[in-house]
C-alpha cells in the first residue's frame, strides 16, 4: 500500500466525491449501470458499481459483473505483439502476409504489423456487410474475414491516413494464432491475462458458469426507453472487439501500462506504443492522436493514454497517466453511456485535486515525511474553520449545487455539467456560517454572501444569499424500459 503522501490523500478526497458525482450523471443520464475503478500507484482506491446490470430483471449492478469491453480489445492485442517483439519472436516491421499466406498476392501483401496496430493499413474498417453490428447476423469468421480482405478491402493507401479498422485487427489475431501455433485465446491468457492475475478477463463471451454478464441497453435516440441487446460472439474480430472484463480488472492491466511497471512490457516498449503515429479529430472535434494500439488525448495538461469501445449496448473507457501512474475505467451498459465523459471528469478532479498541494502530482509515495496537509482548513484569525460543515449537496428548483473540498480548495460543482471542473467556482470562508462567491464577471451573484443556516446537530437547513438552496432529497427512480 502507497504511503499516504499530501498529493495521495488529496487525490483520495477528490475520488470520494468523483464516485457521487459519477452517480448522479449515471442518474440524469438515464444509464442503467456503471462500474468505476481507480487504480493509483498499486493500490486500487475506487471498485464500485451503481445502477442496475439488467433493467427488465432489475438485477442490481456490482463489481463482479463483466461487461463487453469492445475495442479495449485492440490495447490488449497490442500488447501481446510488444511481448512477442520484446522476445524476438517476430519485428512490428514484418509484413502479415509472412504469417498470413492468404494475403500473399493482394494489396495487402506488404502491409506491415505496425502498420495494421497503427491503422495505417487502409483496410476496410468493417466492410460492406456491417449489419452484425445491428445485431442482424453474426460477425465474420476466418474465411469471411480472408475474403472480404481479398475481394477488395483495400480502400485506401498504406499509411495514407488513420484509418481504423476492425477488420485490420481481426488480421492481426490470426497473425498471433500462426506465430504462436496457438488459439487467440490461448495466446492471450499466456501473454497478458494469466501473468497479471486477471481471471474474469477473456477474449470473447465468457462461457464458464461462474460468469457474470451484464445485459446491454439501447440508446435514446427517438424514444425514452432503452432495450436490452444481445451480445454475440465477436467471431474472428475477437482481437478487435471481443474481450469480456470487469473495471477492476481492466484498470490492472491499465496498470501495467504505467512506467516503472515491468509486469509485461519494457519501459521502451511502453514508449514505442505510446508514441503518436497519427493525429486526428475526435467525435467531438478535440485533437486526439493514436500509437500502436493505444489512443492517446490531454487531459488538464497531462498526456493520458489507453482506449475506449462501443459494444452493442455497452460503452467503455480506460485512461492512464503512465507516468503519474493513474488508472481510471469507466463502463456502463447502454450504447450511449457517456464513459469516457465520466473517465474524463474523474480525471479532471484528481488533478484538480493537487492545484495547491505542497509537493503537486507526487501520487506514489517518496521516501521521508509527508509535508505540511492537503486537508488543511482555512483560518480566521486564529480560529480554525473545518470545511467538513459547509459540504454537501444543495438544491432548488432551478438547479442542484455541490459545495465539496478538491485539494485545499472549497468548491462549488454542478454536477448537471458533464464537466465537473470546467464551471467549478472557489468559494471563500469568511465565518463559520458564511461563504462568500468568487469576484468572476457573470451573471451570477457575483461577490455575495452564502449564509449558512445550521440546526443544532450542526446539519445544513438552507443556504441563503446569493443562493437560495436547502440540502438535495435522494434521487428518484425513473422507469428504464
Amino acid at each position: 500500500m502507497a504511503k499516504m503522501t499530501d498529493a495521495l490523500l488529496a487525490a483520495r478526497g477528490a475520488l470520494d466525491y468523483a464516485v457521487g458525482w459519477l452517480e448522479y450523471r449515471v442518474w440524469r443520464t438515464r444509464v442503467p449501470g456503471a462500474q468505476v475503478a481507480v487504480m493509483i500507484g498499486d493500490d486500487l482506491i475506487v471498485n464500485r458499481a451503481v445502477g442496475m446490470a439488467d433493467t427488465e430483471s432489475e438485477e442490481r449492478l456490482g463489481t463482479a459483473h463483466q461487461f463487453r469491453i469492445a475495442s479495449h480489445s485492440k490495447w490488449l492485442t497490442a500488447t501481446a505483439f510488444l511481448r512477442l517483439a520484446e522476445a524476438d519472436v517476430l519485428a512490428l516491421d514484418d509484413p502479415a502476409s509472412a504469417f498470413v499466406t492468404e494475403l500473399e498476392g493482394t494489396p495487402f501483401a506488404d502491409v506491415t504489423i505496425a502498420e495494421l496496430l497503427s491503422h495505417g493499413s487502409g483496410i476496410t474498417r468493417d466492410s460492406d456487410d456491417k449489419g452484425f453490428w445491428s445485431a442482424d447476423g453474426d460477425f465474420p469468421d476466418r474465411e469471411r474475414l480472408l475474403e472480404t480482405v481479398r475481394a477488395g478491402g483495400d480502400v485506401v493507401e498504406p499509411n495514407a491516413v488513420f484509418k481504423y479498422s476492425n477488420f485490420g485487427f481481426g488480421l492481426l489475431g490470426l497473425v498471433l494464432e500462426a506465430v504462436t501455433e496457438r488459439t487467440y485465446e490461448e495466446t492471450m491468457r499466456e501473454l497478458v491475462t494469466r501473468p497479471l492475475g486477471l481471471t474474469r478477463t477473456v477474449p470473447d463471451i465468457d462461457d464458464r458458469k461462474s460468469a457474470k454478464p451484464v445485459t446491454g441497453h439501447s440508446g435514446i435516440v427517438t424514444d425514452h426507453r432503452r432495450t436490452p441487446m444481445p451480445s454475440p460472439s465477436a467471431g474472428a474480430l475477437h482481437a478487435a472487439t471481443g474481450f469480456t472484463s470487469t473495471a477492476a480488472e481492466l484498470a490492472r492491466f491499465g496498470r501495467a501500462h504505467v512506467y516503472g511497471n515491468e509486469e509485461l512490457l519494457s519501459d521502451r516498449s511502453k514508449a514505442r506504443m505510446q508514441r503518436a503515429h497519427w493525429t486526428y479529430r475526435d467525435r467531438s472535434g478535440a485533437e486526439a492522436s493514436y500509437g500502436l494500439g493505444t489512443m492517446r488525448t490531454e487531459i488538464g495538461g497531462s498526456l493520458w493514454v489507453g482506449h475506449g469501445g462501443s459494444w452493442l449496448g455497452q460503452s467503455t473507457r480506460t485512461l492512464v497517466e503512465p507516468r503519474l501512474g493513474i488508472v481510471i475505467t469507466v463502463l456502463t451498459n447502454s450504447i450511449d453511456g457517456p464513459a469516457d465523459e465520466l473517465a474524463r471528469g474523474i480525471a479532471k478532479l484528481i488533478l484538480q485535486s493537487q492545484k495547491t498541494s505542497s509537493k503537486p502530482l507526487s501520487l506514489v509515495a517518496e521516501a521521508g515525511p509527508a509535508v505540511g496537509s492537503a486537508s488543511a482548513s482555512p483560518t480566521r484569525g486564529s480560529k480554525r474553520v473545518e470545511l467538513s460543515r459547509f459540504m454537501g449537496r444543495f438544491a432548488s428548483e432551478w438547479s442542484i449545487v455541490d459545495v465539496v473540498q478538491v485539494g485545499e480548495r472549497l468548491l462549488a460543482i454542478s454536477p448537471q455539467s458533464p464537466d465537473p471542473i470546467a464551471a467549478a467556482i472557489e468559494l471563500t470562508v469568511i465565518d463559520e456560517q458564511t461563504l462568500r462567491l468568487p469576484l468572476d464577471p457573470g451573471f451570477d451573484s457575483v461577490g455575495e454572501l452564502l449564509h449558512y443556516d445550521f440546526d443544532a446537530k450542526g446539519r445544513v437547513r438552507s443556504i441563503s444569499g446569493g443562493w437560495d438552496v436547502r440540502p438535495a432529497s435522494s434521487l428518484e427512480s425513473f422507469p428504464l424500459s
